[in-house]
């Protein structure tokens, strides 16, 4: 099941693993300029402990959405499906009790998509041969507010209706 605290642990994953890259770049560098090579495992180390200190000093941006397209619930979950996959890095899918589809993704936003935000979307029937696609999407936001979740949601909508036209 999806859930706000999977959100919050997927975020803490990718911000980690940014920061464990970066700070090896920074020591590999900094060894090479030194003389003192392989620093680049303590670097990671180090930039990875730091991005998760710094996750606990961000805010959660939270931002919701609801996306109706013609079709069944399946035909409609794998253009879903699609379009997440083709804007980050998908996660996880399941089919729920009552009929509907989740799909889960990791979509970077911002420069170079350096912002990891997690977005989730659940398929469910509409009326008449539609199916209702609530999408949530959350990041996190620093001292300067750029609103990643909205970024995603954007990223995401747009790709599904083009492909729904």
């Amino acid at each position: 099941m999806f859930d706000e605290a999977g959100e919050d642990e997927l975020l803490l994953a990718a911000m980690m693993q940014l920061g464990a890259r970066g700070g090896s770049i920074g020591a590999a560098a900094g060894g090479a300029a030194t003389g003192t090579h392989g620093l680049g495992r303590a670097g990671a180390r180090g930039g990875a402990r730091g991005a998760a200190r710094g996750f606990t000093w961000t805010k959660k941006d939270v931002s919701t959405t609801v996306v109706e397209l013609s079709g069944t619930v399946t035909a409609v979950s794998r253009l879903v499906h699609a379009a997440m996959a083709g804007a980050g890095d998908l996660v996880g899918a399941e089919a729920r009790d009552d009929g509907s589809i989740a799909v889960r993704a990791m979509v970077g936003v911002g420069m170079g998509g350096l912002n990891p935000t997690v977005v989730t979307a659940v398929v469910a029937a509409g009326p008449e041969d539609v199916a209702v696609v609530e999408l949530r999407a959350a990041g996190r936001e620093g001292l300067i507010k750029r609103h990643p979740a909205d970024h995603a949601l954007a990223k995401i909508t747009g790709r599904l209706t083009a492909a729904s036209q």
